[in-house]
C-alpha cells in the first residue's frame, strides 16, 4: 500500500514538473509583438470599378516576429457614405500567432454619382389601360457600386387614374447599400387614342444632364412612323420644353407631330438636372 502511494505522489510530482516546463517553453516562445498596419495616404481615390490590387495601394503591415507583413492584408467592409462618395474601409492583418492590428481609411469613389432611373418605354399609357404593374415594368434603375437596384424601387405617391385623360405624378424612391437615397417624381401621361396615331421615337427616354450644360431637345428625335409602320419626316416633329438647365430638378419636352391627313402622336422626354 506504501508503494503504491509512494508510486502515485512520484507521477504527480512528475506530471507536475513537465506541466511546469511546458508553461516556461510556451512562455519563453510566446509572441510579444504586435503587427503594425499604415497608410500612406488619408484617403484613397479609386473608381467604381475598382479592383483588390486599387484597395490595396499605399498599405503597408509588418511585425518585430514574422516582418512584412504586407501580402497578409485584408480590406474588409465598407461603412455608409460619410458624405456623397466617401465612406471608410477597415483593413485587418494578422500574424502567425494570429494576433491582429486594424486601421480604418477613407475611400473616395471619384466617379461616383447617384443611383439612376431609366425607362424602358414612355410614362404615356392611352386611357383605360394602364396599370400599376405595367407602369412598374417600365421602370428601372442602376447604381455604380451596387448595380441593378430594380426591385428595391418603392413607390411613395401617385395622384394618377388611368381611366381619365390628363398628367400625372409617380413619386419613387430607392436607397443603396451605402446609404444614398434618391427620390424622384416621375411624370405619368394619359392620352386619348386618337392623339397617338403616329408614333415619335426618341433615342432616349429620360435623360441626366449636370447644372449648367447645353441641352437641345431635337438631338433626341429618332423616329416618326404613321400607324402602317411608313418611316415619316421628322422635320414634322416639334418640341416645346420648360427644361432649366440652371435649377436641378425634373423637367419635360413634349414632342407632337402631325400628318397632311391630320393624324397626330406625341411623346414626352423625361429631363433630369443634376447639381
Amino acid at each position: 500500500m506504501r508503494f503504491v502511494r509512494a508510486a502515485v505522489i512520484i507521477i504527480f510530482v512528475l506530471a507536475l514538473g513537465i506541466y511546469g516546463v511546458s508553461e516556461w517553453m510556451q512562455l519563453r516562445n510566446r509572441d510579444t509583438t504586435i503587427p503594425e498596419i499604415s497608410s500612406d495616404r488619408d484617403v484613397l481615390k479609386i473608381p467604381c470599378q475598382y479592383t483588390q490590387e486599387q484597395l490595396m495601394e499605399g498599405m503597408s503591415a509588418s511585425d518585430g516576429k514574422d516582418g512584412d507583413l504586407t501580402s497578409q492584408i485584408i480590406a474588409g467592409s465598407f461603412s455608409r457614405f460619410i458624405e456623397k462618395g466617401i465612406c471608410n474601409l477597415t483593413y485587418v492583418v494578422f500574424d502567425s500567432a494570429n494576433q491582429s492590428a486594424t486601421l480604418n481609411r477613407k475611400i473616395q469613389f471619384k466617379d461616383y454619382h447617384s443611383p439612376r432611373f431609366s425607362l424602358t418605354e414612355p410614362l404615356i399609357f392611352t386611357e383605360n389601360e394602364g396599370s400599376y404593374i405595367q407602369l412598374l415594368s417600365r421602370i428601372r434603375v442602376s447604381d455604380m457600386l451596387d448595380g441593378d437596384l430594380t426591385d428595391w424601387i418603392t413607390q411613395i405617391g401617385t395622384d394618377v387614374k388611368y381611366q381619365r385623360v390628363g398628367d400625372y405624378t409617380t413619386t419613387l424612391s430607392v436607397s443603396n447599400s451605402f446609404g444614398d437615397t434618391i427620390t424622384i417624381d416621375l411624370p405619368i401621361h394619359v392620352v386619348n387614342l386618337e392623339t397617338q396615331r403616329l408614333d415619335i421615337q426618341l433615342s432616349d427616354n429620360i435623360v441626366y444632364l449636370k447644372k449648367g450644360k447645353s441641352f437641345d431637345p431635337n438631338q433626341y428625335i429618332k423616329n416618326l412612323f404613321d400607324a402602317q409602320g411608313k418611316m415619316l419626316d421628322t422635320d414634322m416633329v416639334s418640341a416645346s420644353s420648360d427644361v432649366d438647365t440652371q435649377t436641378p430638378g425634373c423637367y419635360e419636352v413634349h414632342y407632337k407631330a402631325e400628318d397632311k391627313k391630320g393624324n397626330q402622336g406625341q411623346t414626352w422626354l423625361t429631363v433630369v438636372v443634376e447639381e
